[in-house]
């Protein structure tokens, strides 16, 4: 994919683990980028990386206002991607035991960010712009303590699955991916859990130690691969996974040319 210069790039997330690394590799493609993060420390430093292409702005997506920040600053671009990587683990624990405010607050960064931001996002859209969806593989499968996780990420599965059928006449095509186990904060906090509250944490802290997580950068290769690199209907037709065989073996095929 080329990029044109009036074509902009957003990623949520972005001051830290994966979404740094999806901005710096957006960056590097000839993207200009908008990185977005509640954190303004962060953000610069991510912005750092590439000065030129990559512009920070501190704006909770979570939030009416900040959504509209977002969008204001889409203004005078054609918004060529987005990617909704901002997401949320907490509240982790029983359901039983889960308290409102916290499963309210996980939907709104989980779900409803992503619903309204695109929402917002459209009328900067053209025929080929191409928003993903970041997924887990929590929106199929249930975990113990991680009730308010598994539960948005299934309903974020579901908003990308009706935006893609109703997008998709608009040329706007919407997808999903799953880039596996990162190491990014997210996994560290995973690893602090009791087993009390997270019965299945002994499996996170020896995938750290074994060494089996993704790092953010082979993670963000792979999302791009399938955000930028796959025909129209091939991006929307399935959740890309990089752990799937026939997934990963199409992806390291166009890196080995």
């Amino acid at each position: 994919m080329r990029w044109q210069e009036n074509e902009l790039a957003i990623v949520t997330g972005g001051g830290s683990g994966l979404g740094r690394a999806l901005a710096q590799s957006l960056a590097r493609s000839g993207a200009q980028v908008l990185a977005i993060g509640r954190r303004p420390e962060p953000l610069e430093e991510t912005a750092a990386l590439d000065s030129a292409r990559i512009t920070p702005l501190a704006a909770d997506v979570a939030e009416i206002e900040g959504r509209e920040r977002i969008v204001e600053a889409a203004a005078g671009w054609t918004v060529r991607a987005v990617i909704h990587n901002a997401g949320v683990l907490d509240p982790i624990g029983p359901l039983s035991e889960i308290d409102a405010q916290a499963w309210r607050q996980a939907m709104a960064i989980n779900v409803e960010a992503p619903v309204f931001l695109t929402q917002g996002l459209l009328p900067h859209m053209t025929r080929g712009s191409r928003v993903m969806h970041i997924s887990s593989g929590a929106a199929h499968s249930p975990l113990s303590g991680w009730g308010a996780y598994c539960a948005s990420k299934a309903a974020l599965f579901m908003t990308y699955q009706v935006y893609r059928e109703e997008l998709w006449g608009q040329g706007v095509l919407v997808g999903s991916v799953r880039p596996g186990v990162v190491d990014t904060p997210m996994q560290a906090l995973i690893r602090e859990q009791s087993p009390e509250r997270f019965p299945s944490v002994d499996r996170f802290i020896k995938l750290k130690r074994n060494g089996q997580l993704h790092t953010p950068e082979n993670a963000a290769d792979f999302i791009l691969w399938a955000l930028l690199e796959t025909g129209d209907k091939q991006f929307i037709g399935q959740e890309w996974n990089i752990s799937d065989d026939e997934h990963h073996q199409r992806w390291r095929e166009t890196r080995e040319v």
